[in-house]
């Protein structure tokens, strides 16, 4: 479970009643710096994946079809739960709004 600092802040005030939705977590992998984050971190970036509802690779305009595909495999991905994102198609964003409705 993930806890937010506003979550935080309500159960200090004893506001138990308070109701809130938390909308689907959105993993943005940055492209062209995937390779140094995940040797820093592969830990993080793995345990957001996971308890990820979406996940986007942005910036794939930047990075080579090839390096692509070695993201999803180190990140264990089907094509269809990794979102490409770039400057060029902006069809992904009225998809991604489709998913992010849908959850």
């Amino acid at each position: 479970m993930i806890v937010t600092k506003e979550l935080q802040d309500v159960l200090k005030m004893g506001l138990r009643d308070i109701r809130y939705e938390i909308g689907p977590l959105i993993t943005l992998i940055d492209g062209p710096t995937f390779s140094f984050q995940w040797e820093e971190r592969p830990k993080l970036i793995h345990g957001q994946i996971q308890n990820a509802d979406i996940i986007v690779l942005s910036r794939v305009d930047r990075i080579d079809a090839v390096t692509v595909e070695q993201i999803r495999s180190k990140l264990n991905l089907s094509k269809e739960s990794l979102l490409l994102l770039d400057q060029k198609n902006d069809s992904i964003i009225a998809a991604l709004a489709q998913q992010i409705l849908s959850i």
